[in-house]
């Protein structure tokens, strides 16, 4: 069997062709995925934003009833998710702990559906001092990890910082996007609840304006028999 020199260079240039289109085409879908991984995280973030600077707009003009905490739960998420170093989450974990025991002081007094709304918002903020928990594990482990980048990195071991710094990235960026999420859903939750209450005290205002007095319950004045009204007659003593 003959192998001219000209179709075996083909052949040869044909594989190396493949091989670079094979390759160049996983390295397009790798940067495609992170370019719309990077979208949907800038689409979040500005959500977040606009979510956060509105709840602290319609905060300064609404009062809130004695009962509720200073701090939201919606509120010290977003802090939450803002919070960068181990400080920082220290302080949203203070304003918790603090929301959470006036909670639990004004729930002994408080009952019916005022105690129902308040237990609910102490499910909650137990809730969201267990996440502050959890942060505090990861930052803890992302400041691991870097320790460990700027060892191999001290010791020319390339390769391996290169992997930490991507396994850093990586982490970072789900913890984020986990943490602007939970921000995101409890800001609505407040939001609506505070919605809630503005229709109840709204109905409750209109009730007390509409309600009629108890005539039967009106002492005699004048001589006249206010009782008689009901029935259509009306007695005058002179």
């Amino acid at each position: 069997m003959k192998v001219s020199t000209g179709s075996w260079q083909s052949e040869a240039s044909k594989s190396v062709y493949r091989s670079v289109s094979k390759e160049t085409l996983d390295s397009a879908k790798t940067k495609d995925s992170a370019l719309q991984e990077m979208k949907n995280d800038d689409m979040q973030n500005r959500l977040f934003a606009a979510s956060g600077k509105s709840s602290e707009k319609s905060g300064s003009n609404f009062k809130m009833k004695s009962s509720a905490p200073d701090e939201s739960v919606g509120q010290l998420a977003s802090e939450l998710a803002r919070a960068e170093t181990r400080m920082d989450v220290q302080q949203v974990s203070s304003k918790a702990m603090r929301a959470l025991a006036n909670l639990k002081m004004a729930s002994v007094a408080s009952e019916g559906k005022e105690a129902k709304k308040i237990a609910q918002m102490i499910r909650r903020m137990e809730k969201l001092i267990k996440r502050i928990s959890k942060k505090m594990q990861h930052l803890s482990k992302e400041e691991q990890i870097e320790n460990q980048r700027k060892r191999a990195e001290k010791k020319e071991e390339l390769q391996k910082a290169q992997e930490l710094a991507k396994e850093l990235s990586s982490r970072r960026r789900k913890r984020k996007r986990d943490e602007r999420g939970y921000a995101l859903k409890e800001m609505a939750e407040d939001n609506k609840n505070s919605a809630a209450d503005v229709v109840s005290s709204l109905n409750s205002a209109i009730s007390a304006s509409t309600s009629v007095p108890d005539l039967s319950s009106v002492a005699d004045i004048g001589g006249v028999d206010l009782s008689a009204i009901a029935g259509g007659s009306i007695d005058i003593s002179v």
